[in-house]
């Protein structure tokens, strides 16, 4: 039987039972928390520890990237020689941070920079002869790519003619041939022993930036001066790794962590004006980054050019950022109106189409830097990859997103003889193709797609960690160790638990059409009103945001899909839960 909101059915994940006993008589930590750790690989107490607590000792050497160690010698070359470095960057916000990143790093020792974006409309995605002539004439002699260059093959032949120099440093999947440059950074590269394979660009480029501040400071480069701090900077790369919706694990989730501290206390300017002109008050989560400040940094590029954003991340101006944090947020507030037009008109021509392996959408009106927005949103209603082409000429350049369980790149990839260019990830790519191809091309890769859902059963179900009780969350551990799991995002999503056995207080509608249940324990004590360190629990409040509609359900009949969260109003910590689906109690789970 299918459940009451979502119209799924509910699957308890397997985990192991000894696996969890050992964590939680050894970890100290509930089993509910420890059934999520084990789910997502983390099966050893000293895992689970760094885990709950990541810290920046734990980060990998950014040595064992393949050819760390050339573009260290290159780069540590050019601070000594006094050379003039370009970097080339990409339009989104991990390219933009990735710039500002190394930038600010190379302008704190002494080295000139000149920064490239391209253009989003004008040129596209990617290194390009523009932006390498724009470089090698404003005096570089070495360019340093970031978010961009695994497949620039032909790009780097030509500024090496040009006589300049390249590192590339990149996190998307390369292609059959490897750029020829001095050096090149992708932990994707097969021949690459780092061994974190998910990072985001700015996270390549702060290895980087790791390395070269070793090596100097090896050298005595900085004398009886004390290196740079590089902590000061992961405010900008939470920026970009957040935004950059990779798996926030490991060494993504060890950056993010230190990053988010930063970010709420950072007194860069550009932060800060950011903060205020998004209403981001006091301490700083992954959801500000990917929700409030991510898109306004995104807009710039998306709505007109991406070097306002980076502009606003590197000026010590005030007044300038102020001023920038505002264009962005007019910026964004256009993008959004475009999304809604787009997003329409991308939904008529799906009900036109009816039920299809893959839908390739197709419009001259639509703007590229909005479609990929929109096919997220839709793949989440249709559970089937959609790319959005738009239209320039005799040209289309789009983007596309995919369910987890499929991967657009290899997908992309069986259709290459029909595009002109693509990259991009296993969930989000970038393509270009003449617009005379996109026939064949929608009939190419939904025969792709139709022998790969061979091999996956793509039938929603909700996926959840573990059943729980009122009491379970009420205890204080679960309450002081579910706090230390976040930051919580792609690849490493909140908790999804299933609730049951409990007894409803009460009942109401608030705000606009949400949903309040505030519950107890079974037997109908509840908590009765306990204190446990910072965080007030008397009761467990449950909202379901725009389910108002539900109130009549008989919930002390139902078990609840939750997922838990700390909810801060005037200095106090409460636990909330999120209400996500709910079903009668009794069925069976599969």
């Amino acid at each position: 039987m299918s459940s009451l909101i979502l119209k799924q059915k509910w699957a308890m994940a397997a985990v192991e039972g000894p696996v969890v006993e050992m964590l939680v008589k050894e970890a100290g930590i509930p089993e509910s928390i420890a059934s999520f750790l084990v789910l997502r690989g983390i099966t050893s107490p000293e895992k689970a520890v760094d885990h709950l607590s990541p810290r920046l000792a734990l980060l990998s050497d950014p040595f064992l990237m393949k050819d760390m160690d050339l573009a260290v010698n290159r780069l540590v070359s050019a601070v000594k020689r006094g050379e003039k470095v370009g970097i080339f960057g990409d339009y989104d916000a991990d390219g933009v941070s990735a710039s500002a990143l190394l930038f600010l790093f190379l302008k704190e020792i002494g080295v000139e920079a000149s920064v490239y974006l391209p253009h989003r409309e004008d040129e596209g995605y990617g290194l390009n002869r523009t932006g390498i002539d724009s470089l090698g004439s404003d005096g570089c002699s070495l360019i340093v790519t970031v978010d961009c260059g695994i497949t620039a093959v032909e790009e780097v032949r030509y500024a090496s003619d040009c006589g300049l120099d390249m590192v590339i440093t990149d996190h998307h999947e390369p292609g059959e041939a490897m750029p020829q440059a001095l050096a090149v950074l992708d932990p994707k590269r097969p021949d690459c022993s780092f061994p974190f394979k998910e990072l985001a660009g700015v996270g390549v480029a702060f290895n980087l930036v790791r390395a070269v501040r070793r090596r100097l400071h090896e050298t005595g480069f900085f004398g009886s001066s004390t290196p740079p701090n590089l902590k000061k900077f992961l405010d900008i790369v939470a920026l970009g790794t957040v935004s950059d919706v990779v798996p926030l694990l490991e060494e993504n989730r060890i950056l993010v962590k230190s990053g988010l501290e930063v970010a709420s206390s950072s007194p860069r300017v550009g932060m800060q004006a950011l903060k205020e002109i998004a209403r981001v008050n006091g301490a700083v989560d992954s959801m500000h980054l990917a929700f409030r400040l991510g898109p306004r940094i995104n807009a710039a590029g998306r709505m007109d050019h991406a070097n306002k954003a980076f502009r606003l991340l590197v000026t010590d101006n005030r007044r300038e950022a102020l001023e920038l944090a505002s264009e962005l947020n007019t910026l964004n507030s256009q993008r959004q109106s475009e999304e809604r037009i787009i997003l329409q008109d991308a939904s008529r021509q799906i009900e036109a189409y009816g039920p299809q392996p893959a839908y390739v959408l197709v419009s001259e009106q639509w703007r590229p830097g909005v479609v990929g927005i929109v096919a997220s949103r839709i793949v989440e209603r249709v559970s089937r990859p959609v790319i959005l082409l738009a239209i320039q000429g005799d040209e289309a350049v789009g983007s596309g997103r995919c369910p987890d369980l499929l991967d657009l790149h290899a997908l992309l990839s069986e259709c290459s003889h029909l595009l002109d260019r693509f990259g991009g990830h296993r969930v989000a790519a970038g393509l270009k193709l003449r617009v005379a191809n996109i026939d064949k091309f929608r009939m190419a890769i939904a025969t792709a797609v139709e022998r790969r859902l061979q091999e996956v059963d793509m039938t929603p179900v909700l996926s959840l960690d573990a059943r729980v009780t009122v009491d379970h969350l009420s205890k204080p551990e679960f309450v002081d160790v579910y706090q230390q799991l976040a930051p919580f995002g792609p690849g490493y999503k909140a908790p999804l638990f299933a609730l049951h056995g409990f007894t409803v207080r009460s009942t109401q509608v608030i705000g606009k059409g949400h949903l309040k249940v505030i519950l107890s324990c079974g037997n109908g004590s509840g908590p009765g009103g306990r204190f446990m360190g910072n965080c007030d629990i008397s009761g467990i409040e449950i909202v379901g945001w725009g389910h108002g509609d539900k109130i009549d359900l008989p919930w002390e009949r139902l078990e609840v899909a939750c997922e838990p969260g700390i909810n801060v109003w005037n200095g106090r910590r409460t636990l909330q839960l999120r209400l996500l689906d709910a079903r009668m109690s009794g069925q069976v789970t599969a």
